[in-house]
């Protein structure tokens, strides 16, 4: 069995949201004393929801942890072309309270403490609490995107 999120991008990606995550909040997010294969693989087996997008127009996920995988009904190479935007209901409303969110983040850094609703593939919609978003930045602070962590949801369907 193949394991994509090992894959060098995916590591990479990986330490970009580790990185990042330190940056804004002063800790890490996962023990950081391994290699950064290791540290791939922790994230990805981790016991919360991560997930993170890029910089297109409409920007598509480049990374998620098995436990997000799981919670949307998705595999890897799904998420990998899944617009972020999909992941919310296809409403105007909550397009824009998403937008409104991510544009929030975007001008402090890093969002917490938030809540919404998601849909999963089968159209299951999910309630995630107590949301952490941040900005992903480089080594230069140029910006790569935004992450999201979360280890609470109930389903409301």
């Amino acid at each position: 069995m193949t394991k994509p999120w090992l894959e060098p991008e995916a590591i990479a990606q990986v330490q970009l949201i580790l990185d990042s995550y330190r940056h804004w909040f002063g800790e890490d997010l996962i023990a950081r004393d391994e290699t950064p294969e290791t540290q791939a693989d922790i994230l990805f087996e981790a016991p919360m929801v991560v997930f993170s997008h890029g910089t297109q127009t409409d920007p598509i996920y480049n990374y998620g942890s098995r436990l997000g995988l799981k919670l949307w009904e998705r595999t890897w190479e799904e998420l990998l072309a899944m617009p972020s935007r999909e992941s919310a209901e296809p409403n105007e409303k909550v397009q824009t309270e998403r937008n409104q969110l991510l544009a929030s983040s975007r001008d402090y850094g890093f969002k917490t403490g938030f809540s919404g609703v998601r849909v999963t593939k089968n159209g299951k919609r999910v309630r995630i609490e107590d949301v952490k978003l941040w900005d992903l930045l480089d080594k230069d602070g140029n910006y790569g995107g935004q992450a999201a962590v979360y280890s609470k949801w109930t389903f409301l369907d």
